[in-house]
């Protein structure tokens, strides 16, 4: 008598997967549109009030768009004193006009962009929050490196200020310090988180 095959558990293996194909093939289309709209952010950066001291000899701040970034950049010309620290404690504004609440803002610190060969003169860049006050900063003194600042709170219609310390080395060059010569240029960038 010949002996018959078990083909059951085949079968049934079989019959699952033909069941999963065609589950798998299961496709529906649900549509959605995406409206895009532009306003103002709700935190935006102006200079402070120490661009006006002496004319803003000592403190620039100019805005531009990288292209290859696709970025809006503001760019703060600071000067420090050789030998001296430099307190600048109005050198940018960030303002919560256009907002409808409050946003809470932090500087981080990334580091040098490019080099000069000259970033070894400066002995301290820290930016840190004036009004209101609130510490750590962001940036270098010395060895001593700050990734980033303490938060402060942005209301609707309020500004917070930034400030910046410099020290540069008393022993640079009197070629480099003429006020012209860039030494050192740092990104520090303003994180915003709306409530």
């Amino acid at each position: 008598m010949a002996k018959r095959r078990n083909y059951k558990p085949l079968t049934a293996l079989i019959a699952l997967a033909v069941a999963a194909l065609v589950s798998a093939a299961v496709i529906f289309t649900n549509v959605t549109y995406w409206v895009v709209n532009a306003t103002k952010p709700p935190a935006m950066k102006y200079p402070g009030a120490d661009t006006s001291v002496a004319e803003g000899q000592y403190i620039k701040v100019s805005y531009y768009y990288d292209n290859t970034q696709n970025i809006n950049i503001t760019r703060i010309s600071v000067i420090g004193f050789t030998g001296d620290p430099t307190n600048y404690t109005s050198a940018l504004r960030i303002c919560n006009y256009y907002g409808s609440t409050s946003v809470t803002a932090q500087l981080i610190y990334r580091g040098t962009v490019g080099s000069t060969g000259n970033e070894g003169y400066v002995k301290a860049f820290y930016v840190y929050w004036t009004n209101p006050y609130t510490q750590p900063g962001a940036g270098f003194i010395g060895s001593t490196t700050y990734t980033q600042s303490a938060t402060v709170t942005i209301n609707q219609g309020q500004c917070a200020t930034v400030g910046v310390y410099l020290k540069i080395d008393p022993s640079i060059p009197m070629s480099l310090a003429d006020g012209k010569t860039i030494l050192a240029t740092y990104q520090v960038d303003i994180q915003f988180t709306m409530s």
